[in-house]
């Protein structure tokens, strides 16, 4: 039985779930309850903390969370974390960008040093030493979104990895696989830490091999997004597209004589349990090129553990490449998830194939402007998926994304309560754009007071 007013409060309750070993089990009226106690505890907390949040409570008006459609006004946009001016990253305004940050974070000014910075590398390792870790995620109009962990939110995804990978049936916590990480060595983006904690938690110490020693750097990405995108706009000068290709082709190069050589090894192991951890990209090629080395189908140890993720924005993978992943992976263990950067851990696939919404997230299904709440009492539900992910600490965890869903509020057929996620899921700027999100542009006009002001 869930005790609403027992202490700690509603959302270490909820947190503690991670932990339990019946974490997707919890009676569905009585978790309710629990959630909503918890949403009002992160907006207090919250409110006073991430300056964003403040001034949007203040202009709708919300004082306090007596239900869900509360919530619906107080959400951010997906655009919100990227909605700083590029122009202070061109012209190295780093305590202007520190200033915005710090809008949409619960990072206090005072708290990072900015002396001395010289380029959006060090102002992440700045913000990074000061006791937060600014996740970014990458995008094609050359800005990333930065959201914000601290101590305490990558504490918690430790404990999910740890209890919940691989459920409903968890991988225990043994370090037995000889690890592959299709990724660079660090870099402030989860899937890069979360592909080296699997690795510390599930392959054998000294037994891991990266895609490339070199770190991630923020400046590479946000570039090449940049020029990606005057390329295709005609702005980029005939030098730019000769470097840029230069730049670009010496890197395949690396990177391709990298990947032979993990394909090399994994051949020569495949009667072993292994990790293999990468973006889905990156495990389409691998397993194009196990396959040209003989590699069947089916074939690798059933101890094999394999990470995957990334979607396939841009249509850079053929339309069959999750059919593709499954039949080369038959047999293997896999983390079957429906999630995003901004939410802390996943969805999580049952054995019906549907992504059970951990409890800490309260999902909340909106119409495609993504201004009124639809969450029925029981049944499907089309709309846009947004959240309150109560377990954050390090920022406000309410989020409208882009993503179409169904989301199934009924018991599932597997047996536990709702709500799931259906397996069917698009992007809305694939039915007519993300802008109709109406409080994108406000949202952003706040922060612009913000910085400027």
């Amino acid at each position: 039985m869930i005790e609403v007013n027992a202490v700690p409060g509603a959302r270490e309750q909820i947190r503690s779930l991670a932990l339990s070993g019946d974490t997707f089990d919890q009676p569905a009226d009585e978790l309710k309850e629990l959630q909503l106690e918890a949403a009002r505890e992160t907006f207090t907390a919250h409110r006073e903390r991430v300056p964003l949040l403040r001034t949007r409570a203040t202009e709708t008006g919300v004082d306090e969370i007596t239900g869900l459609d509360d919530l619906v006004s107080l959400l951010f946009s997906h655009t919100s974390y990227k909605s700083y001016p590029v122009s202070l990253i061109t012209a190295g305004r780093w305590d202007r960008l520190l200033r915005w940050y710090t809008t949409v974070s619960a990072v206090e000014p005072g708290d990072v040093d900015m002396d001395g910075v010289r380029d959006i590398d060090e102002w992440t390792d700045r913000i990074t030493a000061a006791g937060h870790r600014p996740y970014i995620t990458s995008g094609t109009s050359g800005k990333v979104s930065f959201l914000n962990c601290d101590a305490s939110d990558l504490s918690f995804l430790h404990d999910i990895l740890e209890n919940l990978t691989c459920w409903p049936d968890p991988l225990p916590a043994k370090p037995t696989r000889r690890g592959y990480l299709l990724a660079p060595a660090s870099g402030p983006m989860r899937s890069i830490d979360g592909f080296r904690w699997h690795a510390d938690v599930f392959a054998q110490p000294g037994e891991t091999r990266l895609l490339t020693e070199d770190p991630m750097r923020v400046s590479e990405l946000m570039s090449s997004a940049l020029l990606r995108r005057r390329i295709a706009e005609g702005a980029a000068t005939p030098q730019e597209i000769s470097s840029f290709e230069t730049v670009s082709e010496s890197r395949e190069r690396e990177l391709g004589a990298a990947m032979a050589e993990i394909v090399d090894d994994i051949a020569a192991h495949r009667d072993e349990p292994l990790l293999i951890a990468g973006m889905n990209n990156q495990q389409f090629t691998l397993i194009q090129a196990l396959r040209a080395r003989g590699v069947a189908d089916g074939s690798l140890h059933p101890d094999t553990l394999v990470l995957s993720g990334g979607g396939n924005k841009g249509r850079a993978l053929p339309d069959d490449y999750q059919q593709q992943l499954t039949a080369f992976y038959d047999g293997v263990r896999r983390v079957r998830s429906y999630g995003m950067t901004e939410l802390q851990g996943s969805c999580l696939a049952c054995e019906q194939g549907n992504y059970h919404v951990p409890p800490w997230v309260i999902p909340l299904v909106l119409d495609e402007p993504g201004e009124k709440l639809l969450n029925p009492g029981h049944g499907v539900v089309e709309g846009r998926f947004a959240f309150l992910d109560v377990s954050l600490e390090g920022r406000w965890g309410g989020l409208i994304s882009g993503d179409r869903v169904f989301v199934d509020f009924s018991p599932c057929a597997c047996g536990r309560p709702g709500p799931a996620v259906l397996p069917d899921i698009r992007r809305y700027g694939d039915l007519g754009g993300d802008d109709k999100i109406t409080c994108a542009a406000t949202l952003d006009s706040y922060v612009r007071g913000m910085i400027h002001g």
